[in-house]
């Protein structure tokens, strides 16, 4: 069971993405060509570094509140009055996490690291957990209709809270609690999901780097994927969004133990403002179409369409509410039939308004589930792998919501040219830009993987690819996968699996500077806010005077909010390298322990208007780079190009 349960509680608030955008544009790791003002803030005439350049990459809860509850029977409340007044909020014994793209040539794919997820009544920790690193999905550009690129997005982060640590329920009196805190003793976690959007990305807003949350708890069990729903699958006809009603892909579930219909709307329908507020396209219903053949944007009746209910939406914060969340109640006939037959939405065009209009009136098809009621997913989304090693990815197919023992259809993408650059710029504009995905032979895999109820491991082998991209380790990989027959639109548009497969490396047995300088020069172009107030990591006298604290950062496990390089992009050979030279070098004395120590680079210029459009929109830009590089139309026009 995951948090799309009829066990579980919401919480809304506010989000920090602090990340750097330095490394937006691909170009800046060539060392060779690096350029002091890529580190200073973007002006009109200069992308420099982009919005950013300073980010922290920090990722933290910022005034997120409990505001409902629903539980085992059904019954919701909106204030669980044990839980009022209580707050989400991150680690207070460490730093706050990280948000990490894979690679600069793959930014659809951002995920925390060393997030902490606690919940607070006052001062007093009543749950905590470790939010288990998976990248967000479901991300496209046309949520606010007020909005464009960066400010209009909105994705999903589902994940696991791991070692989970729950007050006893009779000292809280939360029912919400009590029965979540099952699931916590027998597995030791539970189900989370974040939807992130409205993202203020100008360096001149009072809120820049925040952006809206919405979040749900709810039980964990084992066999169920942690990264995404193996249930009902909702998938627009062509693009990112339904026509007329603008609904993106998401997903749903029947309970079978409450006979309940839990969709999950917190990242599927059109807003108007950063707050949540909802564009109204009319009464919005959820039903059952009992012909598989009925398409979206055509009418419903009385005989193609069992109706479940209406979706309240429009309600005065429902969004923040519910968690975006809806659960109908099923007769057991209705039960039966969904089952068995597609779920969809329906809504009130205009050409089929209300009572009166085409067919019954009913509305016609807003969004309906994939054909067949088909799924295929896969878990995880991003994998790094050490040349000469392995990893293991896990498929799972679903038909009507319940496990589907089939193939699945797996093949690399191949060459994919021109990605990771921003828009035009005199300064990087002759620095090449590396394809990915060749060579193909450097990573290997079954062709097909047959599912089971608990879906089917394979094994990814990674080989050297012999630094076909030069000034970046490693090359990346796409990943294909799909069902026999299931189509593009059936799958979100960036639904692969990446693979970051890392350049070979013999760690020599005494390493010289000489040897981690290429890298630790390329961290310390990359890290402005460490490079330029603290420590240049490309300065040898620099690092070796904080040998400790580097080390530290080193060898933190890829878990630690505080892992050194925040990017997760270093093999494990090169760290060797690394921690080996800062083992044998002696940091020089110091009159004043406690000075700051010199190597740092001089302090980022903030002259200029920090509003360069292109780069301030990075995922956008990104975004239209692929889907162009894949023969679609950019991300936010909800149409594919044949």
């Amino acid at each position: 069971m995951v948090y799309l349960s009829p066990i579980r509680f919401s919480f809304a608030g506010r989000f920090q993405a602090d990340v750097s955008t330095v490394n937006n544009d691909v170009r800046h790791y060539d060392n060779e060509a690096f350029r002091p003002n890529f580190q200073d803030l973007s002006t009109r005439d200069n992308p420099n570094g982009w919005w950013n350049p300073t980010g922290s990459g920090a990722f933290r809860f910022v005034g997120c509140h409990v505001t409902g509850a629903s539980y085992l029977d059904g019954t919701t409340v909106r204030d669980d009055r044990a839980l009022d007044g209580a707050t989400i909020t991150g680690a207070a014994d460490r730093s706050a996490g990280k948000l990490v793209d894979i690679d600069p040539q793959w930014q659809l794919a951002s995920a925390p690291w060393g997030l902490a997820v606690r919940l607070l009544l006052g001062d007093t920790e009543i749950l905590r957990g470790e939010f288990k690193s998976h990248p967000f999905r479901d991300l496209w550009f046309s949520r606010n209709v007020d909005q464009s690129a960066d400010g209009a997005a909105s994705s999903t982060f589902q994940s696991v809270l791991e070692n989970v640590q729950i007050a006893p329920p009779d000292g809280i009196g939360s029912m919400a609690l009590a029965q979540l805190g099952k699931s916590v003793a027998a597995t030791g976690r539970l189900s989370i999901r974040l939807t992130t959007f409205g993202y203020d990305g100008q360096a001149t807003s009072p809120s820049f780097t925040l952006g809206t949350m919405i979040g749900t708890i709810g039980p964990c069990l084992p066999g169920e994927p942690e990264s995404f729903v193996l249930g009902r699958r909702f998938a627009p006809a062509a693009g990112f969004t339904s026509y007329g009603a603008g609904i993106t892909y998401f997903s749903g579930r029947v309970d079978r133990e409450s006979h309940a219909l839990l969709l999950d709307l917190s990242n599927a329908l059109q807003l108007t403002d950063s707050a949540g507020t909802p564009n109204d396209i009319g009464r919005l219903r959820a039903g059952i179409l009992t012909d598989d053949a009925i398409a979206e944007n055509t009418p419903v009746t009385a005989t193609n369409f069992i109706d479940l209910g209406e979706i309240d939406y429009r309600a005065p914060q429902w969004l923040a509410d519910t968690g975006g969340v809806v659960a109908l109640s099923l007769t057991d006939a209705q039960y039966e039939a969904a089952n068995a037959h597609p779920l969809a939405l329906t809504y009130d065009a205009p050409f089929n308004p209300g009572e009166t209009g085409e067919a019954d009136g009913r509305g016609v098809v807003a969004i309906r589930e994939t054909t067949g009621g088909l799924l295929a997913g896969a878990e995880p989304a991003v994998v790094r792998i050490d040349a000469g090693a392995t990893a293991d990815v896990t498929f799972y197919a679903a038909r009507y919501g319940r496990p589907l023992s089939t193939d699945v259809n797996l093949r690399q993408v191949g060459r994919v040219p021109g990605q990771g650059a921003g828009t035009t710029n005199p300064q990087v504009d002759d620095i090449p830009i590396p394809d990915i995905g060749v060579p193909t032979e450097a990573l290997t895999f079954p062709a097909t993987v047959s599912t089971s109820a608990t879906g089917t491991a394979i094994t990814l082998q990674g080989t050297d690819p012999g630094n076909p991209r030069q000034y970046l380790d490693g090359q990346l990989y796409l990943i294909d996968y799909r069902l026999p027959g299931q189509g593009n639109q059936a799958r979100q548009p960036f639904d692969f699996v990446v693979v970051h497969v890392r350049d070979a490396y013999a760690v020599p047995q005494n390493p010289a500077w000489a040897d981690i300088a290429p890298t630790m020069t390329q961290y310390g172009n990359l890290y402005p806010i460490m490079s330029r107030a603290y420590i240049d990591l490309g300065d040898e006298a620099a690092v070796a005077a904080n040998r400790d604290i580097v080390a530290l950062a080193f060898s933190a496990p890829m878990t630690d909010p505080n892992h050194m390089p925040v990017t997760r992009d270093l093999s494990q050979p090169k760290r060797q390298a690394i921690l080996a030279w800062l083992a044998s070098v002696t940091p020089p004395a110091r009159d004043d322990p406690d000075a700051p120590v010199s190597g740092h680079r001089p302090a980022v210029r903030q002259s200029g208007r920090p509003d360069y459009e292109s780069p301030s929109d990075s995922k956008t830009v990104f975004a239209n780079r692929f889907l162009r590089a894949g023969r679609r139309t950019p991300a936010d026009s909800g149409s594919e190009v044949t």
